[in-house]
């Protein structure tokens, strides 16, 4: 079984790796955004 520290070294001298590692934070981030502002809409219209 491998550190969490081993597999963050892994990562950051693997480009192919680093870029998907972005790229999947990225998106997760980018969606919860989507998500609460759906979320803030909907509550607000439930509320009229």
């Amino acid at each position: 079984m491998r550190s969490v520290r081993d597999r963050l070294d892994e990562i950051w001298d693997d480009p192919k790796k680093l870029k998907r590692s972005f790229t999947f934070i990225w998106v997760t981030a980018y969606l919860m955004l989507i998500i609460g502002f759906l979320l803030i809409v909907w509550v607000f219209f439930k509320t009229l």
